[in-house]
């Protein structure tokens, strides 16, 4: 698919999901917000992500099965890898600022739990703690960084500076933005200094950053953080079934 493909996808989506009950969905990440990757041969390179929202985890299984048969449509119609993260309701209203809510399509292409377009406005008070957007923005650091003990070494710490670069800039830290050669030490800094709480997934990996298994403990402290689901329960991806 290329870009110019785009406008053909989404019209694809509103089609899928027309009258599709259950669930709210959205599109997220680079295609939503449009700095997609693209190769040399002009092919978009990125996924198409979808964030379904479910009221309970009850209603999980029959999603997946819905959500897997429009994705398994789509990603042999355009060549595309699809990928959805489900999420519960609560989980999707507490993690207002997580990059797959801040970089969403504000349109939804089914909103079966009649979720409005205010769902797409930024988080509210964040219970008294001017901490808490500061926490959420380490957790996509610390993700890239134990995701690149296990995979894709060069990849991911490219990532995770990006993420630290990004968290340095919207809060003003230069302390992080000059040790991006060790970020686990900047960010333990930061906490101790801020008195910040951190999430979960963000306190594994820096009791442990090099365990044999701190990738695959932080991915689903992260999906639990962010879907309300164990990363088994949430994640859907589909390759395309029919070769280019």
């Amino acid at each position: 698919m290329k870009s110019h493909d785009l406008p053909l996808l989404l019209q694809q989506l509103a089609r899928e999901f027309d009258g599709v009950t259950g669930m709210s969905v959205a599109l997220s990440g680079s295609l939503a917000r449009g700095d997609h990757r693209t190769g040399r041969s002009g092919h978009i390179t990125s996924d198409l992500d979808l964030i379904p929202v479910v009221a309970t985890p009850a209603d999980v299984s029959a999603a997946r099965t819905a959500v897997e048969s429009i994705l398994r449509r789509l990603a042999d119609a355009f060549q595309i890898e699809a990928t959805a993260a489900i999420t519960t309701l609560p989980a999707f209203r507490s993690a207002g600022h997580v990059p797959y809510r801040t970089s969403m399509r504000p349109e939804w292409l089914c909103d079966g739990l009649n979720l409005g377009p205010g769902a797409f406005g930024p988080p509210g008070p964040d219970d008294g703690d001017p901490h808490t957007a500061l926490a959420w923005a380490i957790q996509p650091v610390t993700y890239y960084l134990a995701k690149a003990t296990a995979q894709n070494l060069p990849t991911n710490l490219l990532k995770a500076r990006s993420a630290a670069v990004g968290l340095a800039n919207t809060f003003g830290l230069r302390e992080v933005r000059d040790s991006l050669d060790n970020l686990p030490g900047a960010l333990r800094n930061l906490i101790a200094e801020r008195r910040i709480a951190p999430l979960d997934s963000t306190a594994r990996y820096l009791d442990a950053p090099t365990h044999p298994v701190i990738a695959q403990a932080v991915r689903d402290a992260v999906f639990v953080e962010n879907q309300g689901l164990p990363f088994a329960l949430s994640a859907v991806a589909v390759l395309p079934s029919i070769p280019n």
